[in-house]
């Protein structure tokens, strides 16, 4: 183990004690590799998580009877900032929530795209 490695290992082991839920995919990386040997990878450095085996487990679902009732789900959006050496907490913490913002938008505008809401 190089000694950066050693400094991630323990930046890993206070993110679990600290933080209060777990992070799922964000911050981790997604791609895929080829037969060919080539690699595409990104970072989830904005995400939206919907928590299943739950009461929340369903998206959207829309009643069938007249009432046009919905039921909600629940969307964790999970954002972050870089941190260096002259970050001032205030600003990181805007960024954060426009980022989430941005995220909350995209769910609005697929929402009025995909759904009905005439017959409401």
């Amino acid at each position: 183990m190089l000694p950066s490695e050693t400094h991630q290992v323990r930046a890993m082991e206070l993110i679990d004690e600290m933080e209060v839920t777990m992070r799922g995919p964000y911050s981790g990386g997604f791609g895929q590799i080829s037969f060919r040997g080539d690699m595409d990878i990104a970072l989830a450095l904005r995400t939206i998580v919907f928590p299943t085996a739950s009461r929340f487990d369903t998206m959207y679902s829309y009643a069938t009877d007249s009432s046009n009732a919905r039921q909600e789900w629940v969307a964790h959006l999970q954002t972050g900032a870089g941190i260096v050496a002259d970050s001032k907490p205030d600003d990181e913490q805007q960024e954060c929530q426009n980022k989430a913002a941005g995220l909350a938008r995209a769910i609005d505008l697929a929402e009025s795209t995909f759904v009905d809401f005439s017959d409401a």
